[in-house]
């Protein structure tokens, strides 16, 4: 599949739910390891455990499985966490990322030679294997998952293993702010010294070009919009967990969702043409970035239930704004999905990784987000978009692109290089999507 182009015009196929639940059922096997499970296939670039991506396809597979029950799901899951415990950071390294609690963002013994080959080369650990900790929200993850896997499971003995990196992780969170801005948000900045290189932008859209500010990116700690709801998540879940243990430690957490739900309602919220929606990220102490994209539709999946109702970072007052930025036609492909960038913007391309391309996974959160709080309609139609398209390529891909005659095609670099053709939490995200009801 690696030189051929798949395109889709306006004739669309039919979904098969069955034929679909086979193919990502059939691609969930596939890629799962003994680490729990790579983030694509074999013949694609990221054949190997990527922190962000194990959670979340740990989280949809979790979700899948109180629908339709088959222990390799919970396998996987378990394994992801051992795996992401065992690599956690233990030490200060700015030569890969590593600070001690922080959950590692992409693991290889093998495969690496086109990341140290290169002109800023990725740091090589002394037992030949990279270990890079270049994503700021693979941590929060991994709190959220092992969370839900608890809540689920029960099981004492877990909770007793995982509490310790929990904390630990934790810690890391509580001190990523960066003390020049006082800041309480999750932030990042690249700071790796000569000649070792590193992600700069490092959100899961995390290609060079996908957070610009007149044509470069910012200098100053950035936060972004969805990690900060990740960490609401996380505070929110884990204050429940842990009440039964620790009181004064529940509060703490709970307080700390509190004030960060309060500021990021003051700093993220911005209002254009008479409707609320969130800023890509704030960079520095309070500078937005402005460019419209599907990351909001996060805030909404990071949410947490309590006797029926769900509770996000976002004010509930701005929630019916925020779905309806998001289904708007600039974001919102009827026949594909949502577009990771709006294509009112400059730096909009609907074939580049981040900047207008559709990710499957992405839409996935989204739509979930949508039903937690009641927007079931608009969810349909995101995943009827997605869905159709999944049946077109009739695998996994990773991401695809609409052009402005609403042809669909595969996504590909200037380079000749494609989009993985088997990726994981689109695989999780179908599996999602086709089981909403018993098959």
């Amino acid at each position: 599949m690696k030189n051929q182009r798949h395109t889709q015009h306006k004739s669309l196929k039919k979904i098969n739910k069955d034929n679909l639940y086979k193919l990502a059922y059939k691609t969930i096997l596939e890629l799962e390891t003994p680490y729990g499970i790579n983030a694509s296939g074999k013949s694609d670039r990221f054949a190997t455990f990527f922190g962000r991506d194990s959670m979340i396809t740990g989280l949809k597979l979790l979700k899948v499985y109180k629908k339709r029950k088959d222990e390799i799901y919970l396998r996987i899951i378990r394994n992801t966490l051992k795996t992401a415990q065992k690599l956690q950071g233990k030490t200060v390294n700015p030569l890969s990322g590593e600070e001690p609690g922080k959950i590692v963002h992409e693991f290889r013994k093998k495969g690496y030679h086109h990341l140290i080959n290169k002109p800023k080369p990725w740091y090589l650990y002394p037992d030949k294997t990279i270990r890079n900790y270049d994503s700021v929200d693979s941590t929060l993850l991994y709190i959220i998952l092992a969370g839900e896997f608890y809540k689920f499971t029960k099981n004492a003995k877990f909770l007793k293993e995982i509490l310790p990196s929990i904390e630990l992780a934790f810690r890391w969170a509580k001190n990523s702010g960066h003390k020049k801005y006082q800041s309480e948000f999750i932030q990042y900045l690249l700071q790796r010294p000569d000649p070792y290189g590193g992600l700069v932008n490092q959100g899961w859209m995390d290609s060079p070009d996908s957070l610009l500010i007149t044509g470069q990116p910012p200098k100053e700690p950035v936060a972004l919009v969805e990690v900060q709801a990740y960490y609401f998540k996380a505070l929110k879940l884990w204050s429940k967990i842990v009440e039964q243990i620790d009181q004064t430690k529940a509060q703490v957490l709970n307080k700390k969702a509190g004030d960060l739900k309060e500021h990021f309602n003051e700093l993220f919220l911005i209002k254009t043409e008479g409707i609320y929606f969130y800023a890509q990220a704030i960079f520095g102490n309070k500078a937005q970035i402005l460019e419209k994209r599907s990351n909001p539709g996060h805030c909404l999946w990071a949410s947490n239930e309590s006797k029926g109702k769900y509770e996000s970072i976002i004010d509930d007052k701005y929630i019916p704004d925020v779905v309806e930025r998001l289904m708007k036609p600039d974001l919102f492909v009827k026949r594909a999905g949502i577009r990771t960038l709006t294509t009112k913007s400059k730096f909009f391309n609907f074939c580049s990784y981040h900047n207008g391309s559709i990710w499957p996974f992405d839409n996935g959160l989204i739509a979930e987000g949508f039903e937690n709080f009641g927007y079931k309609s608009e969810a349909t139609k995101i995943k009827d978009a997605v869905l159709r398209s999944i049946s077109h390529f009739n695998t996994p891909i990773e991401l695809y692109c609409v052009d402005k005659e609403n042809t669909i095609e595969e996504y590909r670099e200037k380079e000749g290089f494609y989009g993985s053709h088997k990726q994981a939490w689109t695989a999780a995200t179908i599996l999602d999507f086709v089981t909403d009801n018993a098959l």
